[in-house]
């Protein structure tokens, strides 16, 4: 595999995360369900209300 292709391959697992967890979070925001982060060193739970979504994502 060359570099370039390496950084491709990269590239796209990367967009399938972030593509993932936007999914994920918009189910949560959606059903009303809390999601818990960590923030500054503590387990934080952030209610759906407050769950904020990319919106620089293309659409899947």
């Amino acid at each position: 595999m060359s570099n370039q292709d390496g950084r491709e391959l990269v590239r796209k697992i990367n967009l399938g995360v972030r593509l993932g967890v936007a999914k994920a979070l918009a189910e949560h925001k959606k059903a009303g369900r809390s999601i818990v982060v960590w923030r500054d060193g503590k387990v934080v739970r952030v209610p759906p209300e407050d769950i904020q979504i990319s919106d620089d994502l293309p659409s899947s």
